[in-house]
């Protein structure tokens, strides 16, 4: 006579340390086996935020527990570290082609090689390299908690992407019209917005600024009134200059001082409290990087928009010493020879912007 129904079942230690029975019937063997698996994986799946890693767990929910570890306050990394980390978990990991995989998955050195080739295509040889960082990080955890026998990761060449940096143009300026729409996208463009690089743009755009000089200016340099800010360039003599800046400028400035206030860097990270500390010019520079890109300049660079303050200028018929002046160029040959676009006024300059 066959039995009506099958019992599956066995012992399982429990996070507690406690060995305990897990049984399961079904009508048939098979399905009894089955339904058993199931309760032990789904006994052993932990809650969120619990810290617990498992061989068979989403990449994803594993770099979410990754990312906890990250961000907190004594995980002895810089603020702008955890957030450079966070902008690449979402963007090319939640957002790439491994996302659905799970850590036994993804741990393997041909998945990782592919991947890490796709970003490097797709974003850049830098952003292949924070892939590279992040997906290391998760994938080092698990083994430190003894769920992966070994970070494939390691065994994986660093890779670089088709699109070179021979693709720029490092001679050539934007337009007025191109330069405005590049404002525009930077309004418009999301992860701008949401990570305060769009003002930042608009200032390079009108002042032809360094973008380490962009990021270390201070409220206390800005006289919103007279509409002229001091430069404090470190390079020449000639960088350390006073500027007039344009109308259209000022009053963006102005917005942005009622915004955010008028205390420490004019372009602090977003998030931060610490208003006196400069940003890291790489994670700005990977925004910029997309902000470009969007507005259908991949030919460009963040130093593009010096290139073009100086054109605009030597077209509008200014001298190429006020030129000089304004970009902080203590050799005015320089400028005309590599930019083109003395100490004199830069109200005139100013003016064409």
């Amino acid at each position: 006579m066959k039995p009506e129904r099958w019992r599956a079942r066995t012992k399982y230690r429990d996070d507690d340390g406690v060995l305990r029975e897990v049984a399961k019937f079904a009508p048939t063997k098979a399905r009894a086996q089955a339904q058993l698996k199931a309760a032990i994986a789904e006994r052993s799946t932990p809650t969120r935020g619990s810290g617990a890693l498992r061989a068979d767990m989403s990449l994803t929910d594993a770099g979410e527990v990754w990312l906890e570890q990250v961000e907190r306050p004594d995980s002895g990394l810089a603020a702008s570290t955890q957030a450079q980390y966070r902008d690449a978990y979402r963007r090319l990991v939640v957002g790439g082609s491994v996302a659905g995989l799970t850590l036994r998955e993804v741990n393997r050195v041909p998945v990782l090689r592919r991947y890490l080739q796709g970003v490097a295509d797709a974003h850049g040889t830098g952003s292949a390299k924070t892939a590279r960082s992040v997906l290391s990080g998760i994938l080092g955890m698990a083994v430190g908690d003894g769920v992966l026998d070994a970070n494939a990761m390691r065994e994986v060449r660093p890779v670089k992407g088709h699109r070179k940096d021979t693709d720029r143009n490092t001679e050539r300026a934007l337009t007025r019209e191109e330069r405005d729409h590049l404002v525009k996208v930077a309004d418009e463009h999301e992860r701008a917005q949401h990570l305060d690089v769009s003002d930042l743009v608009a200032y390079m755009a009108g002042v032809g600024c360094r973008i380490s000089e962009a990021l270390g200016q201070r409220w206390d340099d800005l006289d919103l009134t007279d509409g002229v800010v001091r430069i404090r360039g470190t390079k020449t003599t000639g960088s350390d200059r006073v500027l007039t800046l344009a109308p259209w400028l000022v009053a963006r400035l102005a917005e942005r001082a009622e915004r955010i206030g008028t205390s420490g860097l004019v372009f602090p990270s977003p998030g931060i409290a610490d208003t006196s500390t400069p940003r890291d010019r790489r994670n700005v520079a990977r925004v910029f990087r997309e902000v470009l890109d969007a507005a259908g300049f991949p030919w460009a660079t963040p130093h593009t928009l010096r290139r073009t303050v100086a054109t605009l200028i030597d077209q509008a018929g200014l001298s190429v010493a006020e030129a000089a002046d304004y970009l902080g160029h203590a050799d005015a040959s320089m400028t005309a020879r590599v930019y083109l676009g003395r100490k004199s006024t830069t109200a005139r300059a100013a003016g064409v912007l």
